[in-house]
Order: structure tokens, then sequence, then C-alpha cells
């Protein structure tokens, strides 16, 4: 029976190959993408995406107080028990997954669409509000945005803006 489903799976895959659409359609398929990783790194040598969020809290008089931009980057740290039970290191992972989608999504979102409407738009906000809420308690509103940035050894060299996301309340 295994081995029926396991066929199966790689025929579904294989299928979406043949299609050649350079973007996943369908809610099907967009389920079966979550089993692989972007590759899309490996094309050429550049730009890398980061997630970048700030939060807001009320100040005194009336007006948003706006932290600084932070770098939403979910690796955790690797100790040896890891080898056995690796589920935190894992979620760090597929969220470091779900940034390099999302940048794919918008690199392959048609000029005028709306990005708001991308499934991959809706969990970086879950994810970006997650992150926030840790290190601001009294979360009211926050604010994302996704930064290619080119780096060399010493730091980062150039980084262009690829989306702002609105203001946002919690």
């Amino acid at each position: 029976m295994t081995s029926v489903l396991l066929s199966l799976y790689v025929l579904a895959v294989l299928a979406s190959l043949v299609l050649k659409t350079p973007i996943v359609k369908g809610p099907w398929l967009f389920l079966l993408r979550a089993f692989f990783p972007n590759w899309k790194f490996f094309h050429a040598v550049g730009h890398v995406p980061h997630l970048y969020a700030r939060a807001a809290s009320i100040h005194t008089n009336g007006e948003w107080l706006w932290s600084d931009w932070q770098w939403i980057y979910p690796r955790r740290l690797r100790r040896w028990f890891h080898l056995f039970h690796n589920a935190d290191v894992n979620l760090g992972l597929a969220q470091q997954n779900l940034v390099d989608h999302f940048w794919a999504d918008l690199y392959d979102l048609p000029s005028g669409a709306d990005a708001q409407d991308l499934v991959t738009y809706e969990l970086v906000v879950r994810l970006v509000k997650a992150q926030l809420r840790l290190s601001h308690p009294t979360l009211c509103q926050f604010q994302f945005e996704l930064r290619m940035e080119l780096s060399n050894a010493d730091g980062v060299t150039h980084t262009d803006t690829m989306m702002r996301s609105p203001e946002l309340s919690c």
C-alpha cells in the first residue's frame, strides 16, 4: 500500500513538471510544493531574501511609536540532542523556506496583482506577528518588508526593498 501511494505521489509531481506552468496553480499542487525546498538561490549567486519587521505601541500623545526594523531570521540554535529530536530547528528551517517561497511568489506575481492575495503573504503575516509578540508583548500594530540583500565577507553591500506591507493591526 505504501509503495502505491509513493508511486502516485511521484506521478503527481512528474505531471506537475510536464505542465510547464511558471506559477504553481491550484490548492492541491500548492500543498505538494511544501515537500520541496525552494532551490532558486542556486541559479545565481546574488541577492538573498530577508524578512524585516517593526512593531508599534501607543505613545503618550496618541501617536504610534515604532521600533527599529529587526531582522526576522528564524534560525535556531543547534544542540547535540537534536540528533534525536529536532522539532524546533525543523520549524525554523520551514519558516525560512516560507520566506524563500514568498520571495518566489512575489517575483512571479503579474504586474498589477495584489500580493495580499497570496497564501504565502498570509503565512508571512502570521510568522511576523508571532515573532514580534516574543519581543513586544504589548504589540498593537506591525509592519514588515521583504528586502533583497547582497552580502560579502564584509557584510551587506546592497539592499533593495522588494515589498513593504501596509501597517497591520493585531
